[in-house]
């Protein structure tokens, strides 16, 4: 009966850690740019409006960190990185103060994606007057000859030590659609 009971829990578990694992399409199966594999039991993702949203799933930690990406509007445009790097730009702004960037930009390669991005810090007021410490990453993701991307996250330094090793995963999970 032990046994039994041993195996079912075992078979429950490795069920769910696969089921846990839920490759999206971005920005839809119709148009699809981007997959990218998500861990359903850590984050939640929102793929509406044309924004792909992650967040944790954990309400306590839901609110100190979130990532989105959209794809560029206009991909003739001859300023697409400068248009995508304007957006980026403002999303931080708007949401954080007092932004300081690294001096460096980093760039590689990964699963035929090129990814452009720099970290940053800033400060998110809250409304009892006080403000929160975050890190911040703008990225740009070039999946194809034609498609261009930007990533924009926001996190406190104690949830993006929390939640750092699975987000890097996802990241690097990302690859063309195609």
């Amino acid at each position: 009966m032990k046994k039994i009971l041993l195996s079912i829990l075992a078979f429950y578990l490795i069920s769910n850690c696969i089921v846990a694992q839920i490759e999206y399409i971005f920005p839809s199966a119709i148009s699809p740019i981007i997959k990218i594999s998500v861990d359903t039991n850590l984050w939640t993702v929102d793929n509406s409006d044309g924004v792909f949203t992650i967040s944790p799933s954990s309400s306590e930690d839901s609110n100190n960190f979130v990532c989105m990406i959209w794809a560029s509007e206009d991909l003739t445009s001859e300023n697409v990185f400068d248009d995508l790097a304007a957006q980026a730009t403002a999303v931080v702004n708007t949401l954080l103060t007092d932004v300081t960037w690294a001096e460096d930009v980093t760039d590689f390669e990964n699963n035929g994606i090129t990814f452009v991005g720099t970290d940053g810090g800033g400060y998110y007021n809250l409304e009892d007057g006080s403000s929160l410490k975050m890190v911040t990453s703008i990225m740009f993701l070039l999946p194809d000859s034609i498609n261009a991307l930007a990533l924009v996250f926001f996190s406190t330094e104690t949830t993006y030590d929390k939640y750092e090793n699975s987000f890097l995963n996802m990241i690097l999970s990302i690859k063309p659609a195609q």
